[in-house]
């Protein structure tokens, strides 16, 4: 179902497919849950800037990069 849903935000599905989807709904909310889930992030990430990276070029000073090194206990060298 995972594999269906995937492939049903990329293309229409077909009349078959989609009828059994809808019954697979009547014993599976996670399914339901899932495909809500993947439809909000689809349009959310059609609005995040594409380049998300060279969306501010503001960085964290070297005093919070120490203190962030800190805190996890040395664990990101």
């Amino acid at each position: 179902m995972v594999r269906i849903l995937s492939d049903s935000m990329d293309r229409p599905l077909p009349l078959t497919m989609r009828i059994r989807k809808r019954l697979h709904y009547l014993i599976c909310c996670w399914c339901q849950r899932y495909e809500e889930h993947l439809r909000y992030l689809r349009k959310t990430a059609s609005k995040f800037p594409e380049h998300a990276d060279q969306s501010s070029d503001v960085s964290l000073p070297s005093s919070a990069k120490e203190r962030i090194l800190r805190e996890l206990g040395g664990r990101g060298k």
